[in-house]
């Protein structure tokens, strides 16, 4: 917290059930960003598996992309390495740079995504006694806060551009919203959803102005296989609870998606599914590799900034593979 001190930021609280603050600081300079890396999810208080990060991660990745994939361009997890999460000049806690300088960008036209994550527990115990001042037995329960931070840091000049931040606790006798069937924690996602469109939105607004192709007409979402590009393997040893698992990860990671799509993209190989496709881009479709990179939904959606098409190996909903060129 040092950095900040001295700084006069603006901190605004955001109307919400979240209740989220947002604190903006100003760079020595006008920026014209073009490239945003977005770290693994940092998660504490909890034993931070895998396949969980892998899921927060995307669906990060996916509201970054909804927010401001018409402005910036952006790298996941898997395409570059993160030595030291935090440390705040990512031009030297990860090998980023290189990715960023071979993209056709300068090192001051980068930016880094990192949300953190922290679960609080508090416990009680009710005990229950006799009107003779006997013990009748008693409950015990747990309350859990999730507590979420997104900064979007600009290595450069060692600026944190912006810091929003916010908290949700989990009644435990309340009714479980829907998203509860497939996801462990439904109102932390909610959480992240809204932290990380509130981040990318003042990033957006330090985008550099460059020709941007339209956006395709697609609904496509990342299959569960695709985690372990993030070297995450499924942790349960039962089949059944393999494919349960599989279904539930892509429910989670395609919200929008019916269940006879979310059992597709369970199955997947490891990729981009495609829900709504365009022609060239069929529902049932898998996008497997990107000008021969591993696909997934935000380098599918970087070609709208190459000002080419790619080359894309596309496995049909039929089961055959097809090279094709896209958009």
């Amino acid at each position: 917290m040092n950095r900040r001190l001295g700084v006069v930021a603006a901190v605004v609280v955001l109307t919400g059930c979240s209740g989220l603050s947002r604190v903006v600081k100003a760079p020595p300079q006008p920026l014209q960003l073009t490239t945003v890396f977005v770290y693994p999810v940092g998660i504490t208080g909890m034993e931070p598996s895998p396949p969980r990060v892998f899921e927060l991660s995307q669906r990060s990745l996916d509201r970054a992309v909804k927010e401001a994939g018409d402005r910036l361009a952006f790298y996941g997890p898997t395409e570059f390495k993160v030595m030291k999460p935090a440390v705040d000049n990512a031009w030297v806690a990860s090998d980023a740079i290189p990715v960023l300088v071979k993209s056709g960008s300068r090192p001051d036209q980068g930016a880094v995504l990192r949300v953190t994550i922290e679960r609080r527990v508090a416990s009680s115990t009710t005990q229950a006694e006799s009107l003779k001042g006997q013990a009748r037995g008693g409950s015990s329960n747990e309350e859990t806060t999730w507590l979420v931070r997104a900064e979007v840091l600009h290595p450069s000049s060692s600026t944190t551009l912006i810091e929003v931040s916010g908290q949700v606790t989990v009644d435990p006798f309340a009714v479980p919203p829907p998203e509860a069937e497939w996801d462990p924690a439904p109102q932390l996602t909610a959480l992240v959803d809204s932290i990380v469109s509130a981040a990318m939105r003042h990033a957006a607004d330090h985008a550099a102005s460059r020709t941007v192709s339209p956006a395709p007409a697609i609904v496509v979402a990342a299959t569960p296989a695709s985690m372990q590009w993030m070297g995450a393997a499924d942790e349960n040893g039962d089949a059944l609870q393999r494919e349960i698992a599989q279904q539930n990860r892509a429910r989670l990671l395609a919200p929008s998606a019916t269940e006879q799509q979310a059992a597709a993209l369970a199955k997947g190989l490891p990729g981009t599914g495609v829900l709504t496709g365009d022609g060239k881009l069929q529902a049932g479709d898998v996008v497997l590799t990107v000008d021969q990179a591993p696909a997934l939904p935000h380098v599918l959606a970087r070609i709208r900034f190459k000002g080419a098409p790619a080359e894309l190996e596309v496995k049909r909903a039929s089961g055959a593979m097809e090279q094709l060129v896209w958009p």
